[in-house]
């Protein structure tokens, strides 16, 4: 019996092995799927839970995303997200055992950008986008813009009294006559009235009038007779013309063919960041959002300009994708937008940084570089991988072309936010900040006022100070492109003379 027992322990040994060998290990988890749109296009969010792990493989015909997630399972109950931007549908597979599949059906045929990972373990996520302009806001008013402009409907004509002739007007005249004389008190009937039959006081001095076809004259001179009505309905509208102000100026005609000007603008922060905290709690990653979206409205509204946003909404992006996504929209330039924080809570102002990769201008430059590129600390990327996407050397030859041009283009911005309030400082400030390093365009970064300080944090949250703060930039960011137009924009045909005044309809075509 010992000796059988003996004799079947390997073969048991075997089938143990087989069985655990079919049975998948399970090393993450898909706990949930989003998608988005906003200004910035389609974005997937994978929450995952585990080994994190990922391939993706693009297919044509139809377009498909796929996304294959190896030792992973789906989480139970797991709800997939309805049809969204660029993505018709979600749906979940098992290609091999142990290895979970997600498919993306695309509406068309759209590059994304480089997929990421952020985070690790249990705050695990696989974040996809494909880059786009996002919903036009015009198609969300345009049933509300129809009904306000649709014209009032036609008021019923009048009807017309019958023709009057020179005779019959010439016969009023003498009846008229005659009963004045024959009136007992100081009454006239008008021609018309004596006409029609109807018998109305009028002032003894009133002039004899005519009314053929509804027009009135004065029988002595034939002009059209002003009622004291009329006159005060005249005098009102001189008035409020005479208030009114002058018509906007119709939008330049753009030659056709001419591209515009697109400008990136970067919200800090986002997501699990908060950026800096105001005494009254307010975040700075909220506040800078806003200011963004007021600059990217007023960019829009610019003729020949266009805004493309990092973020359009509240989640975190690791500081060197920030630049790729500009990039990936053929930015002309970039510009992150901040809240200050200092420990000395009566600073107060807005300060202009361009980056310098040798070394900061100041003390509190650095320190505010160093805090700043700690963003992806609490992001969950690790910085050396962030710093080992180039080398140094790449680093100074990507900027060495755009220093120059970044720094005009910031002493603009800083004038422009000098006139709209104080500087914290006269100067441009520089320093290392990650988010400016892969930038290979024009770029700074804006820190719009102290959000530690109590009154200007509470300035930071109103909408009439966020207006000035982002006209302050654009006013910076057209006076650098009036005075260094790349070519083919309406700046560049404007500088060259090439654009009259007018609207047409070229310009609706070519209009950004």
């Amino acid at each position: 019996m010992r000796k059988g027992s003996a004799r079947h322990r390997p073969l048991l040994g075997v089938v143990s092995l087989l069985v655990t060998l079919a049975t998948p290990v399970f090393a993450g988890e898909l706990r949930g799927v989003a998608l988005a749109v906003g200004a910035t296009g389609t974005r997937a969010e994978l929450q995952l839970d585990g080994a994190g792990a990922y391939t993706t493989i693009s297919l044509h015909g139809p377009e498909r995303l796929v996304v294959d997630l190896p030792a992973s399972k789906a989480s139970a109950g797991l709800k997939l997200p309805a049809a969204a931007g660029v993505v018709r549908s979600v749906r979940t597979g098992q290609p091999v055992p142990g290895t979970l599949r997600v498919v993306f059906d695309l509406d068309s045929s759209v590059t994304m950008l480089a997929p990421r990972m952020e985070g690790q373990g249990a705050q695990s996520r696989l974040v996809i986008e494909w880059p786009g302009d996002g919903p036009d806001p015009s198609t969300a008013t345009a049933p509300a813009a129809a009904t306000a402009m649709a014209p009032p409907p036609p008021t019923p004509a009048a009807p017309t009294p019958p023709p009057v002739s020179a005779a019959q007007a010439t016969a009023a005249l003498a009846s008229s006559a005659a009963a004045a004389s024959a009136a007992p008190g100081p009454q006239r009937l008008s021609p018309q009235q004596i006409l029609n039959g109807a018998r109305t006081a009028e002032p003894a001095d009133a002039p004899a009038k005519v009314t053929p076809n509804g027009i009135s004259y004065t029988v002595a001179t034939g002009k059209p007779a002003v009622t004291p009505e009329a006159a005060a309905a005249r005098a009102a509208a001189d008035a409020m013309e005479s208030n009114k102000p002058a018509a906007p100026a119709p939008p330049p005609r753009i030659p056709p063919g001419t591209r515009p000007l697109v400008i990136a603008i970067d919200p800090g922060h986002g997501g699990q960041d908060s950026g800096a905290i105001g005494p009254t709690g307010k975040y700075e990653k909220h506040v800078v959002l806003a200011i963004a979206r007021e600059l990217a409205r007023q960019i829009d509204a610019t003729p020949g300009m266009k805004a493309y946003l990092t973020r359009d909404s509240d989640y975190f992006i690791p500081l060197n994708q920030r630049a790729v996504k500009a990039r990936a929209a053929k930015a002309d330039m970039f510009v992150s937008i901040h809240a200050d924080a200092a420990e000395n809570r009566s600073a107060s102002g807005s300060s202009v940084y361009v980056l310098s990769t040798k070394g900061a201008s100041s003390q509190r430059a650095r320190w505010l570089a160093d805090k700043e590129n700690a963003s992806d600390l609490v992001g969950g990327v690790s910085l050396s991988k962030a710093d080992n996407t180039l080398s140094s050397v790449l680093i100074d030859l990507a900027q060495s072309g755009h220093m120059r041009a970044s720094e005009d283009a910031a002493g603009y911005v800083l004038t422009g936010l000098k006139n709209a309030g104080n500087n914290h400082k006269p100067h441009i400030e520089r320093a290392n900040f990650a988010v400016l390093r892969t930038s290979d365009m024009p770029s700074m970064l804006v820190e719009t006022a102290f959000i530690s300080n109590y009154d200007e944090e509470k300035r930071l949250m109103d909408p009439a100070f966020q207006r000035k703060i982002a006209g302050a930039v654009l006013s910076g960011v057209k006076t650098y492109f009036t005075r260094q137009p790349p070519p083919g924009t309406l700046f560049a045909a404007m500088a060259a003379g090439q654009v009259t005044a007018g609207a047409s309809s070229s310009s609706s075509e070519s209009a950004p």
